[in-house]
């Protein structure tokens, strides 16, 4: 049996968050579901932190990219969302 290493899953909870951010953005609630099923039958609830962490470094990854893109750091990004929730 090969161990993964860290960094390797990383990059597999990474691919599993871009999974989970493709069926949300979708808007297809029954992918959504199937997908969200899928996870827990693959990982199971005591895997869905690793999950959480590819998804916390997908979103560190895309902050970084629209601070690269757009110029607008991390943290005016986040206010910004902030703002738009409030406002909701």
């Amino acid at each position: 049996m090969v161990l993964m290493s860290e960094e390797n899953a990383g990059y597999e909870h990474l691919r599993e968050a871009i999974g989970v951010m493709t069926a949300w953005s979708s808007s297809d609630e029954a992918f959504m579901s199937i997908y969200y099923n899928k996870l827990l039958d693959d990982y199971g609830p005591e895997k869905a932190r690793e999950v959480v962490s590819g998804l916390i470094n997908l979103c560190g990854e895309l902050l970084a990219m629209r601070t690269e893109e757009k110029g607008v750091s991390a943290e005016d990004t986040l206010q910004e969302i902030a703002r738009q929730i409030a406002d909701h």
